[in-house]
């Protein structure tokens, strides 16, 4: 759905996917220029697999364990904010509103002494106008 979209809005979505760089690549792909990237979510951006146990002989061994895993769990990379931003930019994204901070419960229950809290990121990026499409070969770290 190459440049269909004329928004794209993720609550609570991209700290848990496998590949950060590869979802911004498929959305900005997805929007029309101008499009719009709506976000709001904790600072994690980490997704791992499975840890290692005392009985893998080697990571050999514990990705033999996860063959039915997709590969992309088993090495993630975290990413600050600032990573994240950069590379939104790099793409072809302009950071129209950006906020850091901001509590949010999850998994909340009023009536429980515990809560979960995160401190999390807005932001809204517009796709510019160029004459590109990213995709993983286009992007330099």
């Amino acid at each position: 759905q190459t440049e269909t979209w004329d928004g794209i809005v993720c609550c609570f979505f991209l700290d848990a996917v496998p590949n950060m760089i590869q979802y911004l690549q498929v959305m900005w792909n997805m929007l029309k220029d101008g499009g719009i990237l709506l976000n709001f979510g904790p600072l994690m951006y980490h997704w791992a697999g499975p840890k290692m146990r005392p009985d893998d002989a080697s990571f050999d061994n514990y990705l033999s364990r996860q063959q039915d895993m997709d590969s992309r769990y088993l090495t993630s990379v975290d990413f600050t904010w600032q990573d994240i931003r950069e590379i939104l930019i790099n793409i072809g994204f302009a950071i129209e509103v950006e906020e850091r901070g901001i509590p949010a419960l999850y998994t909340a229950d009023t009536t429980s002494m515990m809560n979960t809290s995160y401190r999390c990121v807005h932001f809204v990026a517009r796709k510019r106008s160029i004459n590109r499409i990213p995709d993983e070969r286009s992007y330099h770290v």
